[in-house]
């Protein structure tokens, strides 16, 4: 009787363990050529930023465990500095487990910049694409 219950408590330590590794550890934000990675803290929350002389990227927000998925919460600013503009995203996921480690898009941007010449008065238009993306990992 003691060795079942030894077996039975060593099956269930090791369970709890197992499902341990497969919680999510940190959030990657992928954006135009950069990515971003916060850690989760222990109150679910994460928060990372980018800041050079061209971009300044805010990547925050939370995640909690709904059932068998993660509903993420997410919000990005970023500012580009050189256009002297800005975008802002935030929206709210949810990602299955057999999707963790894997780039969800959340977001795409399309960008028209115009320059004018006043030599020629001429005006070249320039079209950007990117995307946004998150992923969970472990």
């Amino acid at each position: 009787m003691k060795k079942i219950w030894l077996f039975a408590l060593s099956m269930f330590t090791f369970s709890c363990s197992a499902n341990q590794n497969l919680e999510p550890k940190s959030v990657t934000l992928i954006y135009e050529k950069a990515m971003l990675t916060a850690e989760i803290q222990t109150d679910n929350n994460f928060k990372a930023h980018i800041n050079n002389e061209k971009k300044s990227i805010n990547f925050s927000g939370s995640v909690k465990n709904i059932h068998s998925n993660y509903q993420i919460k997410v919000l990005v600013v970023a500012t580009d500095k050189i256009r002297h503009s800005m975008n802002q995203i935030s929206t709210s996921v949810s990602i299955e487990k057999k999707q963790l480690d894997k780039p969800i898009l959340i977001a795409g941007m399309y960008t028209k910049t115009e320059l004018s010449h006043d030599k020629n008065n001429k005006t070249v238009t320039d079209f950007e694409n990117s995307s946004v993306s998150v992923k969970l990992n472990r």
